[in-house]
């Protein structure tokens, strides 16, 4: 893993070059200064690498499930080798090399702002939503009932990440505008603090000298805090600049302070959280309109929003739509389709292939697929083999329907598979698991079907 991490630093032009370093399930995302120092094919020749994208601003070299270990590795690295030099304090605009702004590049920078700081969160989503799964077969067995001390207490932790995510988000939004993590966390905790949840409860009019407050229950909400941090950014800048050198270490973090929380207060707060009602009453129109549409969509086009990347922003979503509503049919509805699909047209290359070398690797990413993780199936052997992409499509987008018409949806995030299929548990109807286990049953069926009638052994590679 050393040998790989130095290479891959090595190839993107050393650690002077790497602005910052994240990771998801699957891939290593880096984020480079300059981004015509990275040499994309002696990546792809280093050994484990199965694909280098460039999203937004973000290099994503995708690995597999060596991913989190890789992380550590090069991060590590990437310290140690920027303490020994300067590192370029420049800042990613959404703009292109002439200094105009572009609408390629602002989309760009949009998907690569939900990436950074929404992919950071996705392990603790997946926790809390399997810890409420845990809670409801319990429930379902009769081992613990809902007025129990100890329903009440695993309930409550389930739901904090929830509850505060106003605080986490300000810290990853806080890395992303490269600002004070704590301060941000500080003033993103005003959103959530007993004492205005309090005076939310008590519905009676609240003035800041004079100027009203917009009293909103900003538990769970996403665009107060990421608003209220990129403003900070830009305080913090202001602060660091105006504070004398021998007072700065006081003066920078109140004056940051003194100055963002008014702001995020009275006003971005309030946008933020109209802005999120606004995204949230359109999906929900879409679903009451057409609630097999998107399930369908997504099950028949997760591989291209793979390859681009763009299946982090619908994520984004999501991750809203659970948070305020509880629940949504926005992503791993039509995911839990399109990766089963996945794996069973993968599984069937390893059918037909007659490399001996072939079979076992095709065998293990189909599997490996089955349980939510696609990246080795996708890149290594379904974006090489028009047919099995093909089955996939059809697969995800037949189970896609079937979850879209029985309306289908999940409580929790995760990677959509066999081992998150208790995300889809719902004590009040019982059906939407059994719903969500034939659609997996359908997109497998479908695809391995097409894939074995249509795929000859010399299609193999």
């Amino acid at each position: 893993m050393k040998e790989m991490a130095e290479l891959c630093i090595r190839h993107v032009g050393g650690p002077q070059n790497i602005k910052s370093v994240s990771h998801c399930a699957t891939r290593l995302r880096l984020t480079l200064a300059d981004q015509s120092k990275m040499d994309e094919a002696a990546l792809l020749d280093i050994t484990g690498v199965m694909k280098v994208m460039q999203v937004g601003t973000q290099t994503q070299i995708i690995v597999g499930s060596d991913a989190p270990e890789l992380y550590g590795v090069v991060s590590k690295m990437v310290d140690a080798g920027k303490a020994e030099g300067a590192v370029p304090d420049d800042e990613y605009t959404a703009q292109d090399k002439g200094g105009r702004w572009t609408p390629k590049a602002m989309v760009g920078k949009f998907f690569d702002a939900c990436s950074s700081m929404f992919t950071p969160l996705v392990p603790a989503f997946t926790a809390a939503g399997l810890l409420k799964a845990v809670l409801a077969v319990l429930v379902a067995l009769n081992l613990v009932t809902k007025s129990a001390q100890e329903y009440i207490i695993i309930n409550y932790v389930s739901d904090t990440i929830f509850n505060f995510l106003p605080i986490v988000l300000g810290v990853t939004a806080a890395t992303y505008f490269n600002c004070n993590k704590f301060i941000a966390a500080a003033i993103c905790a005003m959103f959530v603090h007993p004492t205005y949840t309090g005076l939310v409860a008590a519905g009676e009019a609240v003035k800041f000298f004079g100027i009203p407050v917009t009293l909103y229950n900003y538990s769970s909400t996403v665009f107060p805090a990421i608003l209220t941090v990129w403003f900070m950014s830009y305080v913090e800048r202001f602060a660091r600049k105006v504070s004398p050198k021998v007072v700065k270490a006081i003066m920078e973090p109140m004056l940051t302070l003194l100055i963002t929380f008014p702001v995020g207060l009275l006003a971005l707060g309030p946008v933020g959280a109209v802005l999120g009602d606004a995204l949230m009453n359109a999906v929900g129109a879409l679903e009451q309109v057409a609630p097999w549409l998107v399930p369908t969509v997504i099950g028949a086009t997760t591989p291209f929003l793979v390859f681009v990347g763009m299946h982090r922003a619908v994520g984004t979503l999501e991750t809203m739509q659970i948070a305020q509503m509880g629940s949504s049919a926005i992503l791993g509805v039509g995911n839990l389709a399109s990766n089963i699909a996945q794996g069973a047209a993968t599984i069937v290359l390893s059918i037909k292939s007659k490399d001996e070398k072939v079979k076992p690797l095709a065998f293990s990413a189909g599997v490996t697929a089955l349980c939510g993780i696609t990246e080795p199936a996708l890149y290594g052997f379904i974006s090489k083999n028009k047919k099995s992409l093909i089955a996939t499509v059809i697969g995800g987008g037949v189970g896609g329907f079937y979850a879209g018409v029985t309306h289908v949806v999940r409580f929790a995030k995760g990677a959509p598979g066999i081992p998150t299929l208790p995300v889809f548990i719902d004590l009040n109807n019982p059906m939407n698991l059994i719903n969500a286990i034939i659609t997996a049953a359908i997109g497998f069926v479908v695809a391995f079907a097409v894939a074995m009638i249509w795929i000859k052994p010399e299609d193999v590679r």
